[in-house]
């Protein structure tokens, strides 16, 4: 089978994920600005976050319920939002990988994210660099592993799902693509998925 595009995921696979990755100095700085605990921080996360990623609140919105959800001594959501962005990073050394791949392949992200928090990753990782295509919950109200959601990622593209390698790290999210007729990659690090891509040719 002849691939002629690639699908990524953002958090945890081309980013770091926006929340759940290992930054013990985000939660500590959120915590001493803020007087918060960590559990604090998953009470306010889990109370806003479903609005966010579809686009239903604006992030001013999300930091004001997180802050005051989680009890916060002082609600400075420009602190939050600021904090937030600096501890945001490249996954691995995955724009590099991007960077060998583009001009070879059609690129799409397809992502769980809010619309500003894409927007500022677009520009601060310069992601219009590789991406042709992206689909996020964010602009469309959909999220992964919602079989509409694959649907609108091929449609943006205009290429049948066959033609289509999507790469994830959640199992659950691959499911979907898979049944679409996409094959499909879990994220586990760079080293392995760089190996299976040579093993489908994609890669030299």
């Amino acid at each position: 089978m002849k691939y002629t595009t690639l699908i990524f995921d953002l958090g945890n696979v081309v980013l770091t994920n926006d929340w759940h990755y290992e930054c013990p100095e985000k939660f500590q700085e959120y915590s001493d600005y803020f007087g918060i605990t960590y559990d604090d921080m998953e009470r306010g996360w889990k109370a806003f976050w479903p609005d966010f990623l579809k686009g239903k609140i604006t992030e001013d919105e999300f930091w004001k319920g997180f802050l005051q959800t989680a009890g916060s001594k002082t609600i400075d959501v420009e602190h939050a939002k600021n904090l937030y962005r600096k501890y945001q990073k490249e996954n691995e050394n995955m724009l590099n990988l991007l960077d060998r791949l583009k001009g070879k392949f059609k690129i799409a992200a397809l992502t769980t994210i809010s619309k500003e928090w894409l927007d500022w990753k677009r520009e601060k990782f310069n992601l219009d660099d590789y991406f042709s295509v992206y689909v996020s919950s964010g602009y469309s109200g959909i999220e992964k592993p919602n079989p509409k959601i694959y649907d609108l990622v091929l449609e943006e593209l205009g290429v049948n799902a066959k033609e289509c390698i999507f790469v994830d790290d959640k199992e659950g999210h691959l499911i979907p693509a898979k049944e679409k007729g996409m094959l499909t990659i879990k994220f586990t690090n760079q080293r392995e998925l760089e190996a299976r891509l040579r093993e489908l040719g994609v890669l030299q």
